[in-house]
């Protein structure tokens, strides 16, 4: 995350007027490692600071950033997905927030998600825990392209790339701006909030618990 991080920092530098974010092999993301944060105690809430990092650099960018998702893009991959601009996702994707059961509160996504879905869609994704495929994300809002299969995402999404490229990058960049003042992208508040209180949930003896008792069963059903 801490690279990302970097990559992003240094993509905001640049004078393209698009990011294409991607994952490499079958999946987009399917969330943190949670091994270390088993035994490391507070590893949880700086994964999540760190997210909630990411989430504002991506929704701040000054250029066009476009998610390429294959796979799963779950819990921390679907918080990285609602914080970009285009969505191009295979029907078979997977999205959601699975992690009420390892103690841990999806509630760092909501300053992106909210604007995303509104309201109502983002209660319902963020509280319901359920996995949603491409099509359905599609539906809701959440996927902006739906690909025709996994093998064109590839093909689709730098085909919309291309295209955004081809507009005005000053016209592009200033409307994203205007959009990002408007809806509260630039409000350090939500976002500030959300995540120094997931944090802080993560690191309680409850979470922390919830956390060791899920890797414990998915270790012995192996």
């Amino acid at each position: 995350m801490s690279a990302l991080i970097e990559a992003i920092d240094s993509a905001g530098r640049d004078d393209a007027s698009v990011v294409l974010l991607g994952g490499r092999g079958p999946s987009f993301c399917s969330g943190f490692d949670l091994a270390d944060a088993v035994t490391l105690p507070g590893l949880m809430s700086r994964y999540i600071e760190q997210l909630g990092t990411i989430t504002r650099r991506l929704r701040r960018l000054p250029q066009i950033v476009v998610a390429r998702v294959q796979g799963a893009a779950l819990a921390g991959g679907c918080a990285m997905v609602s914080a970009c601009d285009f969505v191009v996702a295979a029907p078979n994707a997977q999205f959601g927030y699975p992690v009420h059961r390892i103690g841990v509160s999806p509630a760092v996504t909501v300053p992106t998600l909210r604007q995303t879905l509104g309201d109502g869609r983002c209660r319902e994704t963020l509280m319901g825990g359920r996995i949603i495929d491409g099509r359905e994300g599609h539906r809701i809002g959440l996927v902006s392209h739906l690909a025709a299969s996994t093998d064109s995402i590839e093909g689709e999404a730098q085909s919309l790339c291309r295209c955004l490229a081809d507009k005005g990058p000053n016209a592009l960049r200033a409307t994203k701006r205007w959009i990002n003042e408007l809806d509260g992208s630039l409000e350090d508040a939500a976002f500030d909030a959300t995540a120094a209180g997931t944090a802080f949930l993560a690191s309680e003896p409850q979470s922390e618990q919830l956390l060791r008792d899920f890797w414990n069963r998915r270790r012995d059903a192996r």
